[in-house]
């Protein structure tokens, strides 16, 4: 396997590398929410300056990244059972696209994705998928150089730089400015409507909240963290107005969280999931019960809140005759 350097030149061949082996690295993919999002105004860039937020949680996606040692080749992704996210459009392998690029690899990559996090749902799935597979390649290939990942991650997706970092954070610019904060675990209730109307792409809801803004005159200055611990009572969303107004399915949703007991309801990023903050795990579970009963039309997930992002495990290849894993990074 060839060991680029952070600059992007790939040294010589190791002569350690056995023709016909792979090595197979494994990831967990947390999902995310976003606890608080402050949005500015438009850049000239097309973006938006933000400030949010963003905590793990313990509902994960698997990744695994087979690279084949001395055999030159594509990036190949899959999903199994959802076959409409296989190829090069995955985020996953565009992830591996781009850190080819930057570090000169020409090895066959294989990507697989497990999904478990709802799609198209503000939870981050498909950056978290992305960078779980820089996560491995850059353990692969022993890439240190956190500057130049992260500039790979930013290529990819804004919230991708978040999933390359410890934990929590807050999130400025256009997400690629990273303060790491401490949350106190927090037990939720997830509810995703599945129906594909209600899908929201994050453009659209930056372009509500801009008409919104213009139509009530309402001034967006830089938005800037908030300095305070977090609480309950501090979780706000600038995307959740417009978008509810849109979609009223949500704010019914909100409502039925803060009937069953939520100290705060919020809705993730662009949506359109919607979750609730709970005292404790029995009342989550409680509330997602009752939920569930109301119709397979929304998934409902009880979930916790992360201090960390999930380490990477290194598979041996079938043909060394091992499959135990090791220690995590």
């Amino acid at each position: 396997m060839t060991r680029a350097n952070a600059k992007g030149r790939a040294p010589a061949r190791s002569s350690k590398a056995v023709a016909g082996r792979v090595v197979e690295l494994r990831v967990r993919a947390a999902a995310k929410v976003n606890l608080a999002l402050r949005g500015g105004p438009l850049r000239p860039d097309g973006y938006h300056d933000l400030a949010t937020l963003m905590v793990p949680l313990d509902l994960f996606d698997a990744v695994a990244v087979r690279v084949h040692l001395d055999r030159a080749g594509e990036v190949e992704c899959r999903v199994p059972n959802r076959s409409e996210l296989d190829g090069p459009a995955n985020l996953a392998a565009l992830a591996a696209e781009a850190f080819r690029r930057r570090f000169g690899v020409a090895e066959r990559l294989e990507v697989t994705v497990e999904k478990r996090i709802p799609v198209t749902a503000g939870l981050g799935g498909g950056s978290s998928d992305a960078a779980a597979v820089l996560r491995a390649l850059a353990r692969a290939y022993r890439i240190r150089d956190r500057g130049a990942l992260g500039e790979v991650a930013l290529e990819v997706g804004s919230d991708v730089p978040f999933f390359l970092g410890p934990g929590p954070a807050w999130a400025t610019g256009r997400g690629e400015k990273l303060a790491p904060v401490s949350v106190p675990t927090l037990e939720l209730v997830l509810a995703y409507p599945r129906d594909p109307a209600l899908a929201i792409r994050a453009g659209d809801a930056y372009r509500w909240l801009d008409a919104s803004r213009a139509a009530s005159r309402s001034p967006s200055g830089a938005p800037r963290p908030m300095r305070r611990a977090f609480r309950a009572t501090l979780a706000q969303n600038d995307l959740q107005g417009p978008c509810f107004e849109r979609h009223p399915l949500l704010r019914t949703l909100a409502g039925q969280l803060v009937g069953a007991g939520a100290t705060a309801t919020i809705m993730s990023g662009s949506g359109p999931t919607v979750f609730g903050i709970f005292p404790d795990r029995a009342a989550a579970r409680r509330t997602a019960t009752r939920m569930r009963e109301v119709g397979p039309e929304i998934d409902v997930h009880v979930v916790r809140t992360l201090q960390r992002h999930p380490g990477v495990f290194r598979w041996a290849s079938p043909r060394s005759g091992s499959s135990a894993s090791l220690k995590s990074d």
